[in-house]
C-alpha cells in the first residue's frame, strides 16, 4: 500500500515516532553490550571469550546504525524536504517555498 505524507506535521509525528522507537531500540542494544562485555570479562575460555566478542561489535555495530538513523531523522525533521512541498503545492498549500513570491 502506498501513501503520502499529507503535511509536514504528519511528517514530524511520523519521524518522531520512529526516533522514540529507535531510542527504546538503542537502549535495550546498550544494556545487551554490557551484559556482553561484563560475560566476556567473567570467562576463561578463549574461544568462548571471542565468541562474546564478535556478538559485541555486531550489536555496536547495530546501535551504531540506530543512533545514525536518529541524526537523519532530526536532522530531516528541522527541514521540510522537497516531496512535503510538492506534496504541499499539490494540495494547494499557498505557503510553500516554490510559490511564495507568485502573485
Amino acid at each position: 500500500m502506498v501513501s503520502a505524507v499529507s503535511s509536514p506535521s504528519q511528517a514530524t509525528q511520523i519521524s518522531s515516532s520512529s526516533a522514540s522507537s529507535n531510542a527504546s531500540q538503542e537502549a535495550a542494544l546498550e544494556k545487551q553490550i554490557q551484559a556482553k562485555e561484563e560475560e566476556a570479562d567473567t570467562v576463561e575460555d578463549q574461544v568462548q571469550a571471542a565468541k562474546l566478542q564478535q556478538e559485541i561489535a555486531a550489536l555496536k555495530a547495530k546501535l551504531a546504525a540506530l543512533k545514525a538513523a536518529d541524526k537523519a531523522a532530526q536532522q530531516e525533521q528541522s527541514a521540510p524536504s522537497d516531496a512535503v512541498a510538492r506534496q504541499a503545492e499539490f494540495d494547494g498549500d499557498t505557503k510553500t517555498t516554490s510559490n511564495e513570491f507568485w502573485m
